[in-house]
């Protein structure tokens, strides 16, 4: 069987994202059966190990030799300054687009009203929503309206000649919009995670003997639930039994100022502990010392967490929401806490259930080994992706097709739209986000759209 040759876009590292690891992770078995060149945005990549194997190309050199590609692979996120690069790409060369998450509002939002382009975001909306259209284009340019409730993907399904997801939850979502589109779920891989150095990496990272570590392992964005976690810490912290719960909050943000004074309350002194971004060796080791792991999420993107993936891969019992992609966890290794009233006491009580049967969380931590073991290795997503490359290449190619995404707005009126846009949002990110972490996200969305 020939080699396929593909061009591979995605965002790598020094890019702080779960999709740039899992990228550099899957890469090289992808070159074990296959010819892979390297399309990033314009940074140097940090990763020796993929720049001394891959080649990279600049935009430009890809264009001049697209045609001897067999497929391009482009793995699209829900973040405008990452992932907007590709979309000129994915106009011209459609391929196979690896959907990370289902509610891509935040690049679509970027595409269309940051630029100053509503005209493209009423376009996008008008097929699923009809005539709630123009009410709905005005609350999101507004934004008072839930992105996470708004379905913007279509235009970059229809860029596409197949789309891979990592879960059922978000296939559904593809087909419902586009039923006729190719879509393949492929897990999220994740490489073998030693965990037998366990005891002294617990004393490395200080945890007494009849302490127990659970670990936060999702970043401080609001919609990851991090004051639900301190609020079910507090109400077991006022219990002398469980007086050696520790939290570690894995990742990085910033947390707001009600956050902040939840974490300075006397019942979580010295319980709490930040250790913002890390080395992957050191977030790895971190995993393997905790004794378990929490990660909420509401509303979801239906994404697939790469890190709660990793934490499993680390052989650790799981609180999640009861939500989403975490629906399809095996109940062997997770608990799934229901969303909405009372989900404080919830998460209380399977945090309490892990601590006092230490038979049951071992039993658990061992079906997570498992589970990693079979259905997360990466040589075989990686060729998984190349059966559905050549099941592509098999069918007839599509007619080109005009990109809901592509501008045609005038100049003043979109620095009308955009300047109306970017007030409303600031004012949002501010109230939700707080300012340091609102002003690092306008930077960065600010040298997405130069670079674009």
């Amino acid at each position: 069987m020939p080699r396929l040759r593909l061009a591979f876009f995605s965002p790598f590292n020094p890019q702080r994202t779960g999709v740039s690891d899992y990228s550099e992770e899957l890469l090289p078995c992808l070159a074990e059966k296959a010819d892979v060149d390297l399309v990033a945005g314009p940074y140097r990549l940090s990763n020796k190990a993929i720049t001394s194997r891959f080649r990279l190309l600049h935009g430009e050199e890809f264009v001049a030799n697209a045609a001897s590609y067999d497929m391009s692979i482009y793995q699209i996120a829900n973040s405008f300054p990452q992932h907007a690069y590709m979309i000129p790409f994915m106009e011209s060369f459609p391929g196979v687009m690896v959907l990370h998450d289902y509610y891509v509002h935040y690049l679509v939002l970027g595409l269309t009203l940051l630029r100053g382009d509503f005209p493209a975001l009423v376009r996008i909306l008008r097929p699923v929503y009809g005539a709630q259209t123009p009410a709905l284009a005005w609350r999101l340019l507004l934004s008072v309206a839930d992105p996470y409730r708004v379905s913007l993907t279509g235009p970059l399904i229809d860029l596409s000649r197949a789309v891979v997801t990592h879960s059922q939850c978000a296939r559904d979502l593809v087909l419902a919009e586009r039923p006729e589109k190719i879509v393949r779920v492929i897990p999220m891989a994740m490489p073998e995670i030693r965990t037998e150095a366990r005891a002294a990496l617990r004393r490395k990272y200080g945890v007494g003997e009849r302490e127990f570590v659970l670990a936060s392992v999702s970043t401080l964005s609001y919609t990851k639930r991090i004051e639900v976690v301190l609020s079910a810490l507090n109400a077991l912290a006022l219990k002398d039994r469980y007086d050696g719960l520790r939290l570690w909050i894995l990742g990085g943000g910033r947390v707001s100022n009600r956050v902040r004074r939840m974490m300075e309350h006397p019942a979580l002194s010295g319980r709490v502990h930040m250790t913002g971004w890390t080395p992957a060796e050191t977030y790895e080791e971190l995993l393997v010392a905790a004794d378990a792991v929490v990660d909420l999420r509401y509303p979801s993107g239906a994404e697939t967490s790469a890190s709660l993936l990793r934490a499993i891969a680390a052989g650790k019992p799981a609180i999640v929401s009861a939500q989403g992609t975490f629906r399809e966890l095996p109940d062997a290794f997770t608990r799934k806490i229901q969303v909405g009233a009372g989900e404080e006491e919830r998460l209380a009580a399977a945090i309490a259930e892990l601590i006092d049967d230490v038979s049951g969380r071992t039993a658990m931590g061992e079906a997570a080994l498992k589970h990693a073991r079979t259905h997360m290795r990466l040589q075989q997503a990686a060729d998984a992706y190349l059966d559905l490359i050549r099941e592509v290449n098999q069918q007839p190619a599509r007619p080109a097709q005009t990109s809901a995404l592509r501008s045609e707005a005038r100049r003043g009126p979109r620095l009308i739209w955009a300047s109306l846009y970017k007030a409303f949002r600031l004012g949002y990110m501010v109230r939700t986000y707080g300012w340091a972490a609102t002003l690092q996200r306008v930077r960065g969305e600010a040298q997405a759209g130069r670079r674009a």
